[in-house]
């Protein structure tokens, strides 16, 4: 489990769900994780945070 002390959050971009349940990682996302095609994201959540899930590269 990964514990994280309260710190300050900024929207880095949005992305809208398809009917498939799929999603484009935006490019302002990809730049900032220096992303490549193939890479594993992982979604987690924090525990107390309903409705909050984090992503990190894999």
């Amino acid at each position: 489990m990964v514990y994280m002390e309260d710190a300050e959050m900024a929207i880095l971009a949005t992305a809208k769900v398809t009917k498939d349940f799929r999603l484009t990682v935006p490019k302002e996302v990809r730049e900032y994780l220096n992303l490549e095609a193939g890479r594993t994201l992982v979604f987690f959540t924090i525990e107390g945070r309903k409705g909050a899930v984090c992503i990190r590269k894999g």
